[in-house]
């Protein structure tokens, strides 16, 4: 944030307020954020490369030590999109394969029981053999998907 103080005639001094902290992500600055959230000490992050605005990056782990980067450097990822309707709100999930882990980056929002504010959680989900087993959930609540990922092609059924 920069503001500006004018004194007198027209003299203005700039003044540089608290920058506000950095975003916590694993995507590089020449990648926009897709998504990003921590989960414990770790991040999850789901980059898009400018070089190919269509090519994503899913990045998890540390910012000194990634864990697990798709796809690999030099290869193309396939993703998948994935949405659907729940009571009051709604799924939106972000999903590839790696060997037999199928992985999805998800933001949802849905009625609050009793009918309070809307409920949101975002995370990471990971199936192996078609059966869940591990959900990471964001401990800082998410943003949720930072644009639009129409553009993705649809999972299959």
């Amino acid at each position: 944030m920069r503001c500006v103080l004018v004194l007198g005639a027209g003299l203005a001094i700039g003044v540089t307020a608290a920058a506000e902290p950095a975003e916590r992500t694993l995507c590089r600055p020449d990648e926009a954020v897709v998504f990003s959230c921590t989960v414990g000490a770790r991040l999850v992050s789901l980059c898009r490369t400018g070089a190919d605005p269509k090519r994503l990056s899913y990045r998890f782990g540390r910012p000194d030590r990634v864990e697990l980067a798709y796809p690999e450097a030099g290869a193309a990822g396939t993703f998948k999109r994935t949405s659907g309707l729940l009571y009051g709100g709604g799924i939106t999930a972000v999903g590839f394969r790696r060997g037999d882990y199928e992985y999805a980056v998800y933001s949802r929002m849905g009625r609050a029981a009793g009918g309070g504010d809307p409920e949101t959680e975002d995370g990471v989900a990971v199936a192996r053999g078609g059966k869940r087993i591990s959900t990471l959930v964001c401990d800082d609540g998410g943003a949720g998907f930072r644009e639009s990922i129409d553009w993705l092609p649809k999972k299959p059924g």
